[in-house]
């Protein structure tokens, strides 16, 4: 039977469960432990606290549940945290340190106010392992200006083992000079069988935003990345990392992620990993769409920002960009697919003022396999200006890589149709914008000023 204990600086055991308590920071008290100063075993349970720091110029720190580690079959309380202008606040939701065993975060709410330093940890400060399973946490962040935030969803170390995290809501709508970095799961590495949580991430207007949906590095094992969804706000800028910040490998999966943008903001996006994709990674099945906006660059990686190997495969993605200066687009790897590396089949509409659109990747060696990709450039207005340049697998290819059957459309005036192309060529980089203005070149047969290994399809002669 459970026993409602008060505040102990030592360790919550067996069937323990700490009282609820109202904790409040002062000039005096800048640390405060909501149950255990050490740590929680067996089936220990935390209680629901609830901490309000006050605005100081020195450093509040708080401990939902645990001051150290929760492990066994502990669970955290569901705890709320507000910060304050003027300081710098660090909240733990559950435990200082690590989570092991089958321990599990409770359900905790974060606030942060203007003119502050934040750094919150949904659940454990440390690592996450074994069964433990974080909770679905709340973070805010939507009132005042000059506000640095960093929000870990449930680790700010690895997952490993069967770790989970939790369906964590990030929230920010603070204005002019805010930076905010989202880690959805883990601010290290997912590895293992650990899985990230389906978080839902808002990022601010006229603000930096860095978003990692899952593992702020690599993914590796049977790690897999969870199903998450972004939306920024106008006149922001944003790099988005779907799964992993860093490289994905092993048997590892991206999650099928939503990214939504909007107005006049600035896009750097990677579906998957930030990196390289090796082994037999996989990437998620993942959309973006944005509003457009005359002014702002937008990158855009279907897969991993690197390069892609082994059997390594890409994810079937989706994207609409509907304006901008300059938009680029590589469906699957940002430089090379080798070995049996095989791409996604991909759907891109780029329409800005002049658009680049590899459908797989920039070189294809090795045995490597293009997707049937289907790529759509040209400004929605198709203004004179619109210059696209579209590549239905790669800008090179050598060995035995094999191109996919692939969709090529230019925008409807002249200068833009001509520069849509389809190319498989052994080393050889295709001059298509020239070929298209100077000679013209019958779909489907081998273009007159290009060698004769080369075949090309032109859309718009």
């Amino acid at each position: 039977m459970s026993k409602r204990v008060p505040f102990t600086p030592g360790d919550l055991v067996d069937r323990q469960w700490g009282t609820d308590d109202i904790l409040t920071s002062d000039l005096a008290t800048a640390i405060l432990i909501g149950d255990a100063g050490g740590s929680m075993f067996d089936f220990s349970k935390g209680g629901n606290d609830t901490f309000t720091a006050l605005p100081i110029s020195t450093t509040t720190t708080a401990y939902g549940d645990a001051g150290d580690d929760m492990s066994d079959h502990s669970k955290g309380g569901n705890d709320t945290f507000t910060g304050a202008s003027l300081g710098t606040y660090i909240f733990y939701g559950d435990a200082g340190g690590n989570m092991f065993g089958h321990a599990q975060g409770g359900d905790d709410s974060f606030r942060a106010e203007g003119d502050s330093f934040n750094t919150f940890y949904g659940d454990a400060g440390g690592d996450m392992s074994d069964h433990s399973k974080g909770g679905n946490d709340t973070f805010s962040s939507e009132v005042g200006r000059r506000v640095d935030n960093t929000f870990y969803g449930d680790a700010g170390g690895n997952m490993f083992g069967y770790a989970q995290g939790g369906d964590d809501a990030f929230v920010t709508s603070t204005v002019q000079g805010a930076d905010h970095t989202f880690y959805g799961d883990a601010g290290g590495e997912m590895s293992d069988h650990s899985k990230g949580g389906n978080d839902t991430f808002q990022g601010s207007k006229e603000a930096n935003n860095i978003f990692f949906g899952d593992a702020g590095s690599n993914l590796s094992g049977n790690a897999q990345g969870g199903d998450d969804s972004f939306t920024t706000r106008t006149d922001s800028f944003n790099t988005f990392y779907g799964d992993a910040g860093g490289d994905m490998s092993d048997y590892s999966k991206g999650g099928n992620d939503t990214f939504t943008g909007s107005f006049f903001s600035t896009n750097t996006f990677f579906g998957d990993a930030g990196g390289d994709m090796s082994d037999h990674a996989q990437g998620g099945d993942d959309h973006y769409t944005d509003l457009g906006g005359a002014i702002p660059n937008k990158t855009l990686f279907g897969d991993a920002g690197g390069d892609l190997s082994g059997f390594a495969k890409g994810g079937n993605d989706n994207f609409t960009s509907a304006g901008g200066s300059q938009i680029s687009f590589y469906g699957d790897a940002g430089a090379n697919m080798s070995d049996h590396a095989r791409g996604g089949d991909d759907v891109a509409v780029l329409q800005g003022t002049h658009n680049l659109g590899y459908g797989d990747a920039v070189t294809m060696l090795g045995s490597a396999v293009g997707g049937n990709d289907s790529l759509t450039g040209g400004e929605r207005n198709s203004g004179p200006d619109v210059l696209s340049e579209l590549y239905g697998d790669a800008l090179a290819m050598s060995g035995s890589a094999r191109g996919g059957n692939d969709i090529l459309t230019g925008a409807t005036t002249a200068k833009a149709a001509r520069s849509a192309t389809s190319c498989a060529a052994t080393l050889y980089k295709c001059p298509v914008r020239l070929w298209a203005e100077t000679i013209p070149c019958t779909p489907g047969a081998r273009h007159p000023a290009a060698p004769s290994s080369t075949i090309c399809g032109v859309t718009g002669n």
